[in-house]
């Protein structure tokens, strides 16, 4: 009861004709972090409210399987910033989830590497599986990170079918789905939550919606596989980034987790041979023993969500998770939360029509879009430091400086290059702490060193 009050009268909208009511069906398409998360919350929600919803989740794949069948096809990190949240909303994340604690960034260039300590207990990260492991290497006692929000929402009273959704086709106003030959259920609303890498996308007929495909951009991802020990020797707690000057080529992560690391790279027109370039840089092969690169034990050419389509809903249908807004380049859990959370709030709260998403949920779904705008800007320079050799090498001399300085608590570039690869941050934020007077004022200094009379190397 003090909950309602505190809503400000959220009941008295449900005379609403497209306000769900005891008894609605939502059919979620894709049981992947944004799709069990609007599921978890909308529940959560209506309970709260003395609701009783019916959600149906759709979703074929065993996310405790092996290989690139049963993945999500993402790196695989988690901020402890987001397993607090989570906490938070009672999710709580079992330790056989996480694969590895991440508390350190080794950057590497063409002129060295340094190693970037996390700024604060806060913004430490976790590894995690986002399926059941590569083929061929078996991991007993861990889970799914997917599987495990995916069981949250069964939990909390979704239910689950492990059945292709083919089609949504209107009738009398409602959304029907299709799979399999069969009509399969009459929905109130349907959320579109099956990502960019779904080979065969529900076709949506009879309905005025405008939504288009996100503009996609191709990643790599590789699965390595070492002995245990050798990945706590040569890897240890540290994501290993690249920022090398090869092209076509954006940045790349390393990523350890038990018995095999995780290569993310980003680029353009990625393809198999661009990957064995990269792998063959010396810089990355010697991270790895003699043979290990020969056979990956995993490899997939994934599309990622770089430009959101500007409309994500209509009536009785709303896009969350990669088919909507999310952040560029990383952080894909984060943003599966924030706007799983927040079409949840408007279906519940406010109803399924077009103008209570524009109400509700655009605001969220823009505000990821402006901040992306940010991110571009700070890519952009990211670029610079690492096509333009004393640009690198000036890079390198503040971050090593700042790392060797225990006393110094405004580690700001070494701070900013951690919030961009990690998700702790809006891009906002991190975009202010790089104009701030004093980053410009030591990269102006460590730049006027390199340019008359400092060494070539950053040292």
């Amino acid at each position: 009861h003090d909950f309602r009050d505190l809503l400000g009268g959220a009941e008295e909208s449900i005379t609403d004709d497209l306000a769900l009511a005891d008894g609605s069906r939502i059919a979620v398409i894709g049981g992947g972090p944004a799709g069990s998360l609007f599921s978890f919350f909308a529940l959560k929600m209506a309970r709260m409210l003395g609701r009783d919803l019916s959600i149906t989740i759709f979703e074929p794949k065993d996310f405790l399987g092996r290989g690139t069948k049963s993945c999500n096809h993402c790196g695989g990190i988690v901020s402890e910033l987001m397993v607090q949240t989570l906490a938070m909303e009672g999710i709580n994340i079992p330790s056989s989830v996480v694969q590895r604690g991440v508390n350190s960034y080794q950057l590497y260039t063409d002129l060295g590497d340094v190693r970037i300590e996390t700024p604060s207990l806060e913004k430490t990260i976790a590894a995690v599986y986002r399926g059941g492991g590569p083929r061929g290497v078996e991991i007993e006692d861990k889970d799914s990170f997917d599987n495990f929000l995916l069981q949250s929402a069964v939990r909390e009273g979704a239910q689950l079918e492990k059945v292709i959704v083919e089609s949504v086709k209107f009738e009398d106003g409602k959304p029907v789905l299709f799979g399999g030959g069969q009509r399969l259920l009459e929905a109130d609303l349907v959320v579109g939550a099956f990502g960019v890498n779904t080979n065969h996308p529900p076709r949506f007929e009879g309905v005025e919606f405008k939504y288009t495909t996100p503009t996609l951009m191709k990643t790599a991802i590789a699965e390595i596989a070492l002995d245990p020990d050798y990945i706590d020797e040569k890897f240890g707690n540290s994501v290993h980034l690249f920022l090398l000057p090869i092209k076509g080529f954006k940045f790349a992560a390393i990523i350890p987790k038990r018995s095999y690391v995780t290569l993310c790279i980003l680029g353009k027109n990625l393809n198999k041979s661009k990957l064995d370039t990269f792998l063959s840089h010396p810089r990355v092969n010697e991270l790895f023993p003699p043979g290990a690169l020969d056979k990956l034990a995993c490899m997939c050419l994934p599309a990622m969500n770089v430009g959101p389509p500007k409309v994500g809903y209509a009536d009785r249908v709303v896009m969350v998770g990669d088919t909507g807004s999310t952040r560029l380049y990383k952080d894909g859990i984060g943003a599966a939360y924030f706007m799983g959370k927040s079409a949840a709030k408007t279906v519940v709260m406010q109803g399924v029509g077009a103008n209570h998403f524009k109400e509700g949920y655009l605001n969220d779904y823009r505000s990821l879009i402006t901040d992306n705008r940010y991110g571009r800007f700070l890519f952009w320079f990211t670029d610079l430091f690492r096509d333009f050799r004393f640009l690198t090498a000036s890079m390198l001399r503040v971050v090593r400086k700042e790392q060797a300085d225990h006393g110094d608590e405004n580690k700001v570039l070494s701070t900013i290059l951690w919030d961009m690869f990690t998700g702790n941050e809006r891009y906002r934020a991190v975009f202010l702490k790089a104009i701030s007077p004093e980053m410009i004022i030591k990269m102006t200094k460590s730049i006027f060193i390199q340019l008359f009379g400092g060494s070539k190397n950053g040292k």
